[in-house]
């Protein structure tokens, strides 16, 4: 951490959630995810069952305030911090979703009216956002499309320093555009978004491309969409990316949730990721089950397994940190299998 005690750090967020959550003008939430991950990789490989932060879903804390500017504007800001319960390290790209710096999830402000919604700072990237819409099993960091599609595909989670507009619906459709300013040995460039909402139905399609200083320009194009149906709710996903290394790389993925009652849902996810011209080739299947036991409170457990039956190495997981892990890819013929059971507190 840069300049900046860990414990000083953890104590200091801490302390302020531990304040009343409905402080006027601020509110303060938090979504802390931990459990035990028992990986087997066969073929070579072998097994491991160790303490995972973010099994399901990524861990942070942040603080948002917003505040009436008159006229019919709305003004406010938000904060987040994505962390681990490992203590290795309070900041994480992979668990936290986010770079390693404070606040790596958001530090913006914003001001909407009848207009939309303008917002500038550190953010959640659009065309990610896309994607979340539509995964099958809502973006599990273990068993789902996220390990091909941000690790091996590229796409980024988090904007530093975008400028992001965000149209109000008409007739259920909205637009989302976002400018990402050059840093570092990145050039500027752009994301869109369209989402139409509906009722019992929502889709979208956004495209993002980045531009390094050298080397190649990653982009893609996401297809998502879900639709309910009674206590079904049916999710699809579909991305086409160039980078690098893979120049026609594809994912499919299909599956949804079941509420099996007001406590208990089911979800399952099937996904299918090639690029034959680079010998790549990812099937991924994965099931789990959530049950909310108390207010803000889940126990989970899921079962996932990825196999690559190319030939080019291929990442299986995207919970973090990836160094935990017995690899961080599996090789060509190898499958990872993973039996991850947790506990998942959400604080809104």
């Amino acid at each position: 951490m840069k300049n900046i005690s860990k414990k000083s750090l953890i104590a200091a967020s801490l302390l302020t959630l531990g304040l009343s959550a409905h402080a006027e003008g601020f509110n303060f939430y938090a979504l802390v995810d931990g459990g035990l991950g028992s990986t087997s990789i066969n073929k070579g490989g072998s097994s491991k069952t160790e303490f995972v932060t973010g099994g399901y879903a990524p861990t942070f804390m942040g603080m948002s305030s917003e505040k009436s500017l008159g006229s019919g504007l709305t003004g406010g800001f938000k904060l987040e911090q994505g962390f681990l319960l490992t203590g290795k390290s309070v900041f994480n790209e992979y668990a936290s979703f986010g770079p390693d710096a404070l606040f790596n999830r958001q530090a913006n402000v914003y001001l909407k009216g009848g207009f939309g919604t303008v917002t500038v700072g550190t953010q959640g990237n659009i065309a990610f956002g896309s994607v979340l819409l539509g995964e099958p099993r809502a973006g599990s960091n273990f068993g789902s499309a996220l390990a091909t599609i941000d690790l091996d595909g590229g796409l980024g989670t988090v904007d530093k320093g975008a400028l992001t507009y965000k149209s109000p619906a008409m007739s259920g459709v909205s637009l989302a555009l976002a400018y990402v300013p050059a840093q570092g040995t990145s050039k500027a460039t752009s994301r869109v978004a369209a989402t139409y909402s509906a009722k019992e139905a929502a889709a979208s399609i956004a495209t993002y491309e980045d531009k390094p200083e050298t080397g190649s320009t990653s982009k893609g194009t996401i297809y998502s969409g879900n639709y309910k149906l009674g206590a079904f709710t049916l999710k699809g996903l579909y991305v086409t990316q160039k980078n690098g290394t893979l120049t026609k790389l594809s994912t499919l993925g299909a599956g949804g949730a079941y509420a099996l009652n007001p406590e208990t849902t089911l979800d399952f996810g099937i996904y299918d990721s090639k690029d034959s011209a680079a010998k790549y080739k990812v099937a991924t299947m994965a099931a789990g089950v959530q049950y909310k036991f108390l207010k803000d409170l889940t126990l989970y457990g899921q079962y996932a397994s990825a196999q690559n039956k190319g030939t080019k190495a291929a990442a299986w997981n995207f919970a973090g940190p990836s160094s935990a892990f017995l690899t961080s890819a599996i090789t060509g013929g190898q499958t990872a299998s993973t039996l991850n059971l947790g506990l998942l507190y959400a604080f809104f």
